[in-house]
């Protein structure tokens, strides 16, 4: 069973990576047609404002679902370095507690958002909700992985943190 998991995390972790790197990519390629558009207004790029939103609210979220993910999006070593295991340990478990309850608003009401939204785009003709499911689906996840996170602070298995990279 934990084989699953972590196969499933593997998986997860590989479609956030790709997922922003396409975004990324797609947004630098539209940006490119826009600057050649206007350079020479020959053709015109359908869809442009609706790909554009598409492409960052799914970039956005996947991105931070990663860093989630690693444990990296809230962090503050100072404040780790200063205390001893039990109080790492319980500065660790607030932490996780806070980004539970912050990933479950995002869930909660990004259901609700998606939910309600009856939009279409104007061009593309269609649905909004493909553009909000970001909201959501990335809100649930890490939801899964501040879950994890805070039974394992609970339960003491948190690194010491890391040493800080210097040139020298």
């Amino acid at each position: 069973m934990k084989a699953l998991f972590l196969r499933l995390d593997a998986a997860i972790a590989t479609a956030c990576r790709w997922g922003v790197n396409a975004c990324m990519l797609g947004l630098f390629a539209l940006l490119a047609l826009g600057i050649i558009q206007r350079v020479l207004p020959v053709f015109k790029v359908p869809g442009y404002d609706e790909l554009v939103e598409l492409l960052f609210i799914w970039m956005t979220f996947l991105g931070a679902l990663a860093l989630w993910r690693e444990g990296t999006l809230y962090k503050v070593d100072m404040f780790e370095r200063t205390l001893g295991p039990t109080g790492r340990r319980v500065l660790e478990s607030l932490i996780h507690l806070s980004m539970l309850f912050i990933a479950a608003i995002l869930a909660w009401y990004g259901w609700d958002f998606l939910r309600q939204s009856g939009e279409t785009t104007p061009f593309l003709q269609v649905d909004k909700a493909w553009w909000y499911a970001a909201i959501p689906v990335c809100g649930t996840l890490m939801c899964v992985y501040s879950l994890v996170a805070l039974w394992h602070a609970v339960r003491g298995e948190i690194e010491a943190p890391r040493e800080i990279a210097t040139l020298s």
